[in-house]
């Protein structure tokens, strides 16, 4: 006798479109929670990160700043990107003179982690490499505002020093972000025009970062990989190259790589950086020099 099988108990009767509709809405409803994920995440971080073929991903995300605040006016100032001479009335200009140098000294500190370690870094700036880049560093360093980003009455205040926030080894470090979030909101829509690249992305060098055409703020970085030179094409115009202390910009602490999250230290300051990344590297000190 032929053996029957009961094809409806078995759950394999003829497809009348039920089954296909229920597909359809539970996947619809997986594009929808994955959607609404990362909707969520960029509302928290910022644009997506920036990524070049030239590297593997997690060498290079986020020189392109990766908070999309930044391109909005936060702080009443004018939209889009100005002059980098256009400032603010109510911070002060460098005082006069300091911005007949072309040479800035800097003093890190916390270097390795380790906290009393600190050395001395000497950058040249090159105006005919990228003059408004240098016409902002001049600004940002003249008014102590590339170490503390603040007034000249607020520079005691050790808690608003910026921190090494990103450091990949072999590539770049990158720093900017004030540790005061009120602070640093002046600065987040204060943008200066591109500079045409004249000069390759070469270890030593320092560059601004940004998040597009017209968005070099006061975020940049060192140069310390040996094949950075893919930069070049993507818009970044050196300013400035390290003439002394290349090894103690080795030093500054690489362990957490890239996980200080930018769109929590521009909410956050260094709250959270203090709290969740006590070891980061800092500048402590910058001042312009003369040498002969």
């Amino acid at each position: 006798m032929p053996c029957r099988i009961n094809v409806s108990k078995m759950g394999l009767k003829g497809n009348d479109g039920k089954a296909t509709r229920n597909r359809l809405a539970q996947q619809f409803a997986a594009i929808f929670f994955i959607a609404v994920t990362v909707v969520a995440g960029l509302k928290m971080y910022g644009s997506a990160q920036w990524h070049s073929k030239a590297l593997p991903r997690e060498e290079h995300s986020g020189l392109k700043n990766n908070i999309q605040e930044e391109l909005k006016d936060e702080t009443n100032l004018s939209s889009g990107a100005v002059k980098a001479d256009a400032v603010n009335k109510d911070i002060a200009l460098p005082e006069k003179g300091n911005d007949e140098s072309n040479f800035i000294q800097f003093e890190f500190s916390n270097l390795d982690g380790e906290g009393a370690p600190t050395g001395i870094v000497v950058v040249e700036l090159h105006p005919e490499w990228a003059p408004l880049g240098v016409q902002r560093i001049k600004l940002l360093s003249g008014m102590a505002l590339f170490f503390l980003l603040m007034p000249t009455k607020y520079r005691n205040m050790t808690g608003a020093r910026c921190r090494f926030f990103r450091v990949v080894p072999n590539f770049i470090v990158q720093i900017g972000i004030n540790g005061n979030p009120d602070v640093q909101k002046q600065w987040r829509s204060r943008h200066i025009e591109d500079d045409p690249v004249k000069m390759t992305n070469e270890r030593g060098t320092v560059t601004f970062a940004m998040a597009g055409k017209g968005t070099r703020t006061s975020q940049i970085f060192f140069n310390t990989g040996q094949k950075n030179a893919f930069l070049d094409r993507e818009g970044f115009a050196p300013f400035g190259k390290v003439i002394s202390g290349m090894d103690v910009v080795d030093r500054i602490f690489n362990g957490y790589r890239e996980k200080p999250q930018q769109g929590s230290i521009q909410q956050q300051g260094n709250s959270y950086l203090e709290k969740e990344f006590p070891k980061l590297s800092f500048i402590s000190r910058a001042k312009f020099i003369v040498r002969t």
